[in-house]
C-alpha cells in the first residue's frame, strides 16, 4: 500500500483529490503540529431499523406532554 504524507495546508487545498486517492486505497497521512492523522475510508454503519408506528405511545404521559408543549410554546421566540 502506497503512503503519502502531506501538510495540513496542502490537505486543505487538495482535500477532494486526497479523498479520492484514499478511497482508491492509498494511505494518506496528514501532518499537523507534528501529529499524524490518517485519511482513510471506513465501512458504513449497519442499518438501524425504525421502530413501527406507535412504538413509543405508551412511554409518555399525555398530560405531561401537553403541559411541556404548552410551556415550550410560551418561551419560544420568533426570529
Amino acid at each position: 500500500m502506497m503512503t503519502t504524507a502531506i501538510s495540513i495546508n496542502e490537505a486543505k487545498q487538495r482535500l477532494g483529490e486526497m479523498a479520492d486517492r484514499a478511497i482508491k486505497g492509498e494511505r494518506i497521512v496528514i501532518v499537523r503540529r507534528s501529529k499524524l492523522l490518517v485519511l482513510e475510508p471506513i465501512d458504513g454503519s449497519p442499518k438501524v431499523q425504525m421502530p413501527p408506528p406507535g412504538y413509543f405511545d405508551d412511554c409518555y404521559d399525555q398530560a405531561a406532554v401537553a403541559e411541556s408543549n404548552k410551556l415550550a410554546a410560551l418561551v419560544m421566540r420568533r426570529v
